[in-house]
């Protein structure tokens, strides 16, 4: 019996504007000719690492549509990285991206829908992949605080699903020189990584967290942006070593992918059932004003509700820095014997000051 796979593969390469061929990798549905093609999503490798980091949430994506599905994504190498040209050293990939827009319109044409996932490199985070269970591996970029504490707190930052961007590069920057080891990450490569083989249960992500949680050097508090927020929910309502959550937007919806989470019984995931456990530790639920996933402040208010003290519901129509060193300085208040509140507290002032 021959299985047909719902993806298939072409490799080759992509010529930049000076010249260097990137090494690249199209997955796309079996079944579906390119004019069918709809959208055409491209996942970043983060500089240094080549295009076998994101390889599996190209294959994972495209899997979930099925063999007639309308969405494709590519993977490639950045120059100087796998198998592209390029010389050590040679960072111009904005070059690069500029090459493979220029391929995807004169492959699909100008009206496809085309985005990138992720953005090459920063100029703070460093790149670290952490092995977790076999087969599962997580990819941060850690951003060393800026502080004089020898063992700084640590602060967990999750990104909306797929897009760890230039914003989100600001925020932890700005986090770490207010004194906080910064761990970022794109949480969606690291699920789509963690189901390769199986869908997730919620044992699965409690075990993974407390495999991480042990290479960290403090206890953390998880930052999450919208759709992470109901992932660092779970985490933290059986991992007694996260300090606090600050969940912004929606979250119950970023637990719903089918290719990711085994949730076909829909209590499996329901988050008013998991969050009550965890107290004592703070938690402060964002709504984001004015935000397309910034949440409905009605389901935000139930999820409040099913949450213990100490928490905290709070507006805003900016996701600043300034903003989540107040909530971090909140959090910090809440927990036995940390007196960094006010330190925290004098740094969000400073920001406001000084622009």
């Amino acid at each position: 019996m021959v299985v047909t796979l719902p993806y298939t593969e072409e490799t080759f390469g992509i010529l930049t504007d000076d010249e260097l061929y990137l090494d690249a990798l199209f997955v796309r549905p079996t079944n579906t000719a390119d004019e069918d093609i709809k959208v055409l999503r491209v996942w970043i490798p983060k500089y240094p690492l080549t295009k076998t980091s994101v390889v599996a949430c190209a294959r994972q994506e495209v899997k979930s549509y099925g063999p007639d599905g309308k969405i494709a994504h590519l993977v490639f190498d950045l120059r100087g990285t796998g198998e592209s040209d390029g010389l050590p050293g040679d960072q111009n990939f904005n070059l690069d991206l500029a090459a493979i827009k220029a391929w995807a319109e004169e492959r699909f044409g100008p009206n496809i829908n085309f985005g990138f996932f992720g953005f090459p490199s920063s100029r703070q985070g460093r790149v670290y992949v952490w092995p977790l269970r076999a087969g599962t591996i997580m990819e941060s970029y850690y951003y060393p605080s800026g502080g004089a504490e020898l063992t700084p707190p640590t602060i967990l930052y999750l990104s909306s699903y797929g897009n760890f961007n230039r914003t989100d590069d600001e925020l932890c920057s700005a986090l770490a020189g207010a004194g906080y080891s910064i761990y970022g990450l794109d949480p969606f490569r690291y699920l789509l990584h963690a189901s390769i083989n199986d869908l997730l249960m919620p044992e699965q992500l409690w075990e993974d967290i407390h495999l991480l949680i042990q290479m960290l050097p403090r206890e953390p508090i998880i930052i999450a942006q919208p759709l992470a927020a109901g992932l660092a929910l779970i985490w933290a309502a059986r991992s007694p070593n996260i300090g606090g959550v600050i969940a912004i937007g929606r979250a119950q919806s970023g637990l719903s992918p089918a290719h990711v989470f085994h949730n076909k019984n829909p209590h499996t995931y329901f988050l008013p059932r998991h969050v009550g456990q965890i107290a004592p530790r703070p938690v402060v639920l964002v709504h984001h004003e004015n935000h397309p996933m910034g949440g409905a402040l009605k389901n935000l208010q139930a999820l409040y509700d099913s949450l213990q003290e100490p928490r905290r519901l709070q507006q805003t129509q900016s996701i600043s820095a300034e903003f989540l060193l107040e909530m971090i300085a909140w959090i910090q208040d809440q927990q036995p014997g940390n007196k960094q509140g006010a330190n925290v507290r004098a740094a969000a002032k400073l920001m406001k000051e000084t622009g």
